[in-house]
């Protein structure tokens, strides 16, 4: 399992645990959010279930889009795509375009998540603003990881050699590429030079 499965199943995860109470049992978390106990209204439990069901789909949207589960019809057509997709994709070496879009918005869902539930700590407190801040925070910091230094763009370069695994955007690899990129024309240049001194010799 790569850090970035590792991430996408942490997010997913995230969001089933806050759908599963919405979806069950809305009626208690009105109750434990309301100042006053009171008999929750069809509304409210009517958006706490729409709530829970689009985080559940948003769950299996990040599992999906990221390829941690990919569908095998899917798989078939991306593999096509990707044949005919550039050399670019090639050196890269990612395997689903959608995968780091998915990451940023991710990433940035959990950060404004985590601020809101900051604003909620300060003014309310409480165990589960705390908790969910806890976490939110904690998969910021992991998505930020993976955006900067853990994404699968930062690999080995298919066509000059060049070692990208060091560190992703903003931190590329230039030196290692450049010197990568001087032993293969230097290479290259040899072998020019050695053919041409066999054909001399030949004749």
């Amino acid at each position: 399992m790569t850090p970035f499965d590792l991430y996408s199943l942490s997010t997913s995860a995230y969001l089933a645990l806050q759908a599963t109470p919405l979806l069950l049992t809305p009626s208690l978390i009105i109750t434990l959010l309301s100042t006053t106990p009171r008999a929750p209204s069809e509304l409210e439990t009517y958006l706490c279930r729409s709530l829970a069901l689009a985080l559940l789909a948003y769950a299996a949207l990040v599992l999906l889009l990221t390829g941690t589960f990919p569908l095998p019809g899917a798989a078939a057509a991306a593999g096509d795509a990707r044949t005919s997709s550039s050399s670019n994709d090639d050196e890269d070496g990612s395997n689903d375009r959608y995968a780091y879009p998915t990451l940023l918005v991710t990433t940035v869902y959990h950060a404004l998540t985590a601020f809101y539930l900051y604003m909620q700590v300060t003014k309310r407190g409480g165990f589960g603003f705390g908790a969910g801040l806890t976490a939110s925070t904690g998969l910021f910091c992991f998505g930020v990881w993976m955006a900067v230094f853990g994404w699968g763009q930062s690999r080995v370069s298919g066509t000059t050699g060049a070692d990208k695994r060091t560190s992703g955007w903003p931190f590329g690899n230039a030196e290692s590429a450049r010197s990568k990129k001087k032993e293969v024309r230097e290479e290259k240049k040899e072998g020019r030079r050695r053919g041409v001194g066999r054909t001399s010799s030949g004749r």
